[in-house]
């Protein structure tokens, strides 16, 4: 190990921000108060115009720990991740979005797990609310750590049940930065980078294809802001259209035929019962990497039919196993 690799940090907590004067400062705070210290703050501020950049500043002038850019104009969220990761000095990388917040344990948690060569990443359950009082946990269906196969992990995320956001996890930086892109090569053109919807979510996999297996914890060490001005909620429709666009294409190119299937009928039913219309399955189809011929979407009618009978019998089973508590 040279002298300049051993005064490099372990870990990365990469936080780009704009305009997010109210909420940057407990961002910050929360990431160093980690009670594993071997870490850096990259702050990278997009261009913010409401005293984000001041608060920034105090910060740095206060820690050696925390080292802050500015970009000249807002290039973006997705290019002012990227700015982030180009910054970074450690091994690991912790994506803080600047309206959340990390719990003091999330590294003493989170780093053993990496010993093991074969594991990709590893995320924990949210606590998602306006304020952490009355946050609700999610992604938590399990008591204790999860060491999940590859193949296990793709399942739980194409039915929407681990999280989409970097935030709830670390990888390692070299992961980073080969699997956070900005942009993919779908088949009908998607501007990614408006919400980031898409390429975070593809970070984690197509991190997780390369590895054997991923770490999931049971405890809630993040907190996810809901607000009136968060990219999520903002952006709502264009998120989840990303999202759709970005897990199809995966499908596609990085699994099966039946994998791409079986996510675009699920697709298709989330998008009936949200909207309360029916969509046309070969325009359905060619929206998610499809042909959009007969063919398919005969294919896709029948895995429809499958998993709104699944469903069905699993809701008369949940209502069976209520009326016999009672």
């Amino acid at each position: 190990m040279t002298e300049v690799q051993a005064c490099m940090p372990k870990v990365s907590i990469l936080i780009p921000v704009f305009n997010r004067k109210d909420y940057i400062a407990e961002c910050i705070q929360s990431a160093l108060d980690q009670t594993f210290t071997d870490f850096e703050v990259v702050v990278v501020d997009n261009a913010s115009e409401d005293g984000t950049w001041e608060i920034c500043q105090q910060f740095a002038a206060n820690d050696q720990r925390v080292r802050i850019f500015q970009n000249d104009t807002n290039i973006g969220p997705v290019r002012n991740w990227l700015a982030c990761v180009e910054k970074a000095q450690g091994e690991f990388g912790k994506i803080l979005f600047s309206d959340d917040l990390m719990f003091p344990r999330f590294l003493e948690h989170t780093l053993p797990h990496f010993e093991c060569p074969e594991v990709g990443f590893v995320s924990t359950a949210a606590l998602i609310g306006t304020i952490i009082e009355n946050g609700v946990i999610r992604y938590s269906d399990a008591s204790e750590v999860q060491r999940l196969s590859s193949e296990r992990y793709f399942e739980l995320l194409l039915t929407a049940r681990v999280p989409f956001s970097p935030g709830a996890a670390i990888f390692r930086m070299a992961d980073i930065r080969v699997n956070l892109r900005p942009s993919f090569s779908t088949c009908m053109p998607q501007d990614f980078t408006k919400t980031g919807a898409g390429p975070d979510v593809l970070l984690y996999a197509l991190t997780a294809i390369n590895y054997k297996s991923v770490v999931v914890l049971p405890i809630a060490d993040v907190f996810f802001r809901g607000h009136a001005d968060s990219f999520t909620t903002a952006n709502s429709d264009e998120v989840a259209k990303g999202y759709r666009a970005a897990l199809a294409w995966f499908c596609k190119t990085k699994l099966s035929k039946d994998h791409w299937t079986k996510y675009v009928a699920r697709a298709w039913l989330s998008k009936a019962m949200n909207t309360h219309r029916l969509t046309s399955l070969t325009r359905h189809c060619l929206a998610l990497e499809g042909r959009g011929d007969i063919v398919e979407a005969s294919a896709l009618l029948m895995a429809i039919a499958r998993i709104a009978i699944l469903e069905l019998f699993k809701f008369a089973y949940k209502i069976k196993r209520k009326g016999v508590k009672k």
